[in-house]
C-alpha cells in the first residue's frame, strides 16, 4: 500500500501544483536522489569519497544517498540548465508505527544538516486514524514541518462525535496538533506549497 499512497500523491501533487501555479516548472517524482537537486549537489561527491576510502567511511559513517518516498522541486527560472531545487521532501505513511517514525525524522534531520542554500519543506503524508500515534511524528523541534492528514476532515468529525469517549492521551494529542497547526488537512497542501 505504501507505493501506492506515493504514485497517487506523485500524480495529485504534479496536477494540483501545475494548476494552482502554472508559471513554475515544477518536478513531482517519486524516490529521486536528493543529489539531483541544488542544494545537494556535494553530497555525491562526500559519498563517492566515502565509498572509495573504508577508513572516512567508518570514521564518519552515514549514507549521503538519500531518497524521499515523494520530491517535489522546481527548476530554476533564471537558468534551466542548473538543477532544479528541492522544494519539499515528502514522507509518505499509510499508517504510523513509533517505531518508524524515527527513520522519517533522521531523514529530515540529515536533509537539513547538509544542505547548502534554503531547506525543502519536510512532509509527512498520512492516513493514520490514532492521534497519538501522529503525534509521534508531528511533535517535535522542526524535524518534520506538518503533517497532512488524507482524511484529516473525517478524522476531525469522528473525534468530535467520540470525544466523551476517547481516552485522555487521544484528547490531548488531537489538541496539541491542531491548536499548534502541526496536523493540517491534505486539501491544503498544495495551496501552501505554492505560497512559499
Amino acid at each position: 500500500p505504501g507505493s501506492l499512497l506515493e504514485k497517487v500523491l506523485e500524480k495529485d501533487l504534479l496536477m494540483g501544483l501545475n494548476a494552482r501555479d502554472p508559471d513554475r516548472t515544477w518536478l513531482v517524482e517519486r524516490h529521486r536522489p536528493v543529489t539531483d537537486f541544488a542544494q545537494f549537489l556535494h553530497l555525491s561527491e562526500i559519498q563517492r569519497l566515502l565509498d572509495e576510502n573504508p577508513t572516512l567511511k567508518s570514521t564518519f559513517g552515514g549514507d549521503y544517498q538519500i531518497e524521499t518516498d515523494v520530491c517535489v522541486g522546481v527548476e530554476n527560472s533564471s537558468d534551466p540548465s542548473a538543477r532544479p531545487f528541492l522544494h519539499a521532501a515528502i514522507s509518505s505513511k499509510w499508517t504510523i508505527r513509533s517505531d518508524r517514525v524515527q527513520n522519517v525524522r533522521h531523514e529530515f534531520a540529515t536533509l537539513v544538516r547538509n544542505r547548502r542554500g534554503r531547506s525543502p519543506h519536510l512532509i509527512a503524508v498520512t492516513a493514520e486514524p490514532l492521534p497519538s500515534r501522529i503525534l509521534s511524528i508531528a511533535r517535535g523541534t522542526g524535524e518534520v514541518d506538518n503533517v497532512y492528514h488524507l482524511l484529516f476532515e473525517h478524522l476531525e468529525i469522528a473525534i468530535g462525535d467520540l470525544w466523551g469517549d476517547l481516552s485522555d492521551v487521544q484528547k490531548s494529542a488531537w489538541t496539541e496538533m491542531t491548536e499548534q497547526k502541526r496536523l493540517r488537512p491534505y486539501s491544503s497542501l498544495v495551496s501552501d506549497l505554492t505560497l512559499s
